[in-house]
């Protein structure tokens, strides 16, 4: 059973994350230029602003169906779907009424009257995503990830669209905030007529206590983990200014959408899974390790990659008027990579029916972080040391993650370290590599120092890893073409 089970999910969790980043991917390279043409057409101050929106939503939206979609997949009857729709809207309106009458108090929290209007209308998001937040959670809940790439690929690109669209024609932040919403129209339509779910007005207090009971807690454990992922945009702005929230934000940008979105997809893939075979120690612990290892083989490299590359790509890309993000974007990226290497531990948590054990964990890090934070933004006034002061905060938080979940699972910190070792030994050879390209072209245009710093980097990772790690190349390509076989037959 445990060897068969391991195999499901590696092989289910590797191909579930293929056409998830398809999706995530394809669509974001749109966004990732959209990004490019809005730091050229916008100003630090346009970036702020749109900032403030995003920091109070942020806080909103981890709660905004009260933990109703991951109790959906984890109850098996389907008796459950109406009630849990019908929460789902219910929540969606009221923090969509809640932001709208509690704007004003952002834009004094900011000091900058801006912060109310982007906040209310970027506040529709919450009906927008509760309409269709059942048909999502239901294709994840059947791991149909190839069919949830439509609709997560429409709602990427008509975001980007529309966003280069309103900004060519004059609407300065607006146009983040109307594609955003846009966005969510498009691939709500596109889920509604791709599931086969006829709305009924049925609600029942017993199943809707049944999935508060387990989405509850979840809830509570994710205002705390958005917390520890938003206070420093709350801090920045409101101590720091707009400009300068501006300047973190687009310095988060480009690690979030390779690393840490990528953590998102995998989470979306692996939880399913892990519920599935929950009862199978053995093969949750293995599922677990392996999860660590395909995640860092990938976050490692990029992380590293563009720490040591961030100069010539913000130069190139987003222009000379940006120089203040490239320290805060080296930062960012080595705290992108300590998260990633953590990442699944919530899910283990999750899956074990513990989501309280993240909760406290969770708690533990804010107390650590927001002391830490405010010496950044209050002593010190400089985003380059909020962005180191994360990285330290990361690297004990997800220490205490990982350690927990080892524990939980009955595994030696050994073994985790075995699955690490292998992204993480090639990775110094890439760093090495790096760093001598960029020394010996220094006087290098940023062009050439992006691709052959770029090139020289990849093809060191992958010698390396060639060299040290057969075994581990040759069992994703097993996975892989098992998984191929499996379609054509």
């Amino acid at each position: 059973m445990s060897s068969l089970s391991s195999s499901y999910l590696a092989r289910v969790a590797l191909r579930g994350t293929t056409w998830v980043y398809i999706a995530f991917f394809s669509g974001k390279l749109v966004v990732f230029l959209t990004t490019i043409l809005l730091a050229r057409l916008l100003s630090k101050s346009d970036f702020g602003v749109v900032g403030y929106a995003v920091a109070v939503i942020g806080f909103l939206d981890v709660v905004k169906d009260l933990g109703v979609g991951a109790a959906l997949i984890y109850h098996n009857d389907e008796r459950v779907i109406p009630t849990a729709f019908w929460l789902n809207i219910s929540t969606g309106l009221s923090f969509f009424l809640l932001a709208w009458f509690g704007a004003p108090f952002v834009g004094l929290f900011f000091n900058d009257s801006r912060a109310i209007w982007v906040t209310r209308v970027l506040a529709l998001s919450f009906p927008l995503n509760a309409i269709a937040s059942i048909q999502e959670t239901l294709l994840i809940k059947d791991l149909a990830f190839n069919q949830k790439f439509i609709p997560d690929f429409a709602r990427a690109i008509s975001k980007g669209v529309l966003s280069i669209g309103l900004a060519f024609a004059g609407f300065g932040p607006w146009s983040i905030i109307l594609g955003q919403l846009g966005g969510l129209i498009v691939s709500g339509v596109i889920l509604w007529r791709m599931i086969p779910w006829r709305l009924t007005f049925e609600f029942s207090r017993t199943w809707a206590g049944s999935l508060l009971r387990y989405g509850l807690p979840l809830v509570s454990m994710n205002v705390i983990s958005v917390f520890v992922l938003n206070v420093d945009y709350l801090l920045v702005g409101r101590y720091l200014g707009a400009e300068a929230l501006g300047v973190y934000t687009l310095a988060f940008r480009v690690p979030e959408l390779t690393i840490l979105q990528l953590c998102n997809i995998v989470a979306q893939v692996v939880f399913p899974v892990f519920a599935k075979i929950k009862d199978d120690a053995d093969a949750l612990g293995k599922g677990f390790l392996k999860t660590a290892q395909y995640v860092a083989l990938i976050t490692v490299p990029v992380g590293l990659g563009m720490a040591l590359l961030s100069e010539p790509f913000v130069l190139l890309l987003f222009g000379k008027k940006w120089v203040e993000v490239v320290p805060v974007m080296r930062a960012i990226s080595i705290y992108s990579v300590l998260i990633s290497l953590g990442y699944n531990a919530g899910d283990v948590y999750k899956a074990q029916g513990r989501p309280g054990i993240l909760t406290r964990l969770s708690i533990l890090q804010a107390f650590i972080l927001v002391p830490a934070l405010l010496w950044a933004v209050m002593m010190m006034k400089d985003i380059v040391i909020v962005g180191w002061t994360q990285v330290a905060v990361a690297f004990v938080g997800n220490a205490i993650y990982l350690l927990v979940a080892l524990r939980m699972l009955n595994l030696q910190p050994r073994a985790l370290f075995d699955s690490l070792k292998h992204p993480l030994l090639p990775a110094v050879g890439l760093s090495i590599a790096v760093l001598g390209v960029m020394s010996f072209g220094s006087s290098w245009g940023n062009l050439l120092q992006l691709i052959l710093g770029t090139l020289v980097g990849a093809a060191a990772y992958v010698t390396l890893l060639w060299f040290f790690s057969k075994d581990v190349i040759a069992e994703i390509w097993n996975i892989v073409k098992m998984g191929s076989l499996k379609r054509a037959s």
